[in-house]
């Protein structure tokens, strides 16, 4: 009797490493699945970009990022250009290397979980148009997210769109309804479009940002520094500065809702800025309000008199030093 075992599909196989699915599956989208399948699945041919984008659909352009998510998180290892497989068991050598050198329990655990979160969301990468499609037929929870966003935004979303929603959702981590309290918040400042929403979206996936609390604690904060800016840029008299800088955002916050400056006091710290420098500079700005903050002057008056009692104690100085030179030549004139 003769035994034969019809493999099929199972003829062809090929290996892919645990860590693909235990740490990267996370994070990664269609794309970077789709790149790192077929690089595995063609391990011993050479490719090159135009290659891989023919047999995947991936543009071009978004292979490098792609690869580069793999590289950090220790499936592939990249050198002189080229890319291969990591080695397991060096890899495991130098972990338990960066282990040991670790002096307390803490330090163990902060060493595992750094090894593990090495990937930042700082710049995910949106899916394509075929997965986008493929996952709003059978998503429940993106169909829902969809339909809400449209309401909230007024408009159909276009597939770009529902592919941002996708990456917040998916690759970013973020929940549902976070990611609705986002978009209404943009819309609250006027800027209701998907560049915006993928903006902070992603900003807010990096710091962290994702319980309802946590959202509203961003969006007050973000509110609050909103209404300091425009306090501090109508004293200025800044006019069409369109959106603020992060460092902006940050002076202002200080400056009215830490320090409690007033308005004179603001007014005062820009003249004194643009008398020396001949122009408004924030940092100069920020320079003269924290010296006025360490001394505790708070107020026009208070600043009038601690000048004033400067400018008092730096002339009895000099008074002091102009008569001790004139003891000392009067001595002379005595002993000539």
């Amino acid at each position: 009797m003769s035994i034969k075992l019809n493999l099929g599909a199972w003829r062809s196989v090929f290996a892919v490493p645990s860590a693909i699915v235990d740490e990267g599956l996370k994070f990664a989208d269609g794309v970077k699945l789709k790149v790192l399948l077929y690089v595995l699945r063609n391990a011993e041919r050479d490719l090159d970009l135009s290659d891989i984008s023919k047999a995947t659909g991936v543009n071009v352009t978004d292979i490098p990022e792609a690869l580069e998510y793999w590289v950090n998180m220790d499936v592939l290892k990249k050198s002189d250009g080229e890319y291969s497989p990591v080695d397991s068991d060096k890899e495991i050598k130098q972990e338990d290397d960066s282990i040991k050198e670790a002096k307390t329990a803490e330090q163990i655990a902060a060493t595992v979980e750094e090894q593990k979160q090495r990937f930042v969301v700082t710049k995910p990468q949106k899916p394509d148009y075929v997965f986008t499609s493929q996952r709003l037929a059978v998503d429940e929870e993106l169909k829902i997210l969809v339909g809400e966003a449209q309401a909230v935004l007024g408009k159909t979303l276009s597939n770009s769109d529902i592919a941002t929603l996708l990456m917040l959702k998916d690759t970013c981590g973020l929940r549902l309804d976070v990611i609705l309290m986002l978009i209404q918040y943009c819309v609250s400042i006027d800027k209701g479009n998907m560049r915006t929403v993928e903006k902070i979206g992603v900003s807010w996936a990096d710091e962290g940002i994702n319980s309802v609390e946590a959202a509203d604690n961003r969006i007050a904060s973000a509110h609050h520094a909103n209404k300091c800016f425009s306090l501090v840029s109508s004293v200025f008299g800044m006019k069409n500065v369109g959106s603020p800088t992060k460092k902006q955002l940050e002076f202002c916050t200080r400056w009215v809702g830490e320090w409690k400056f007033s308005v004179p006091m603001l007014r005062e710290a820009y003249e004194r800025c643009v008398d020396s420098k001949g122009e408004m500079k924030f940092s100069y700005i920020d320079g003269i309000l924290k010296k006025w903050y360490a001394q505790g002057i708070k107020n026009p008056e208070e600043l009038k008199a601690s000048e004033s009692a400067k400018q008092k104690t730096a002339r009895t100085q000099q008074s002091s030093y102009d008569i001790n030179e004139l003891d000392k030549i009067d001595t002379l004139d005595f002993i000539d």
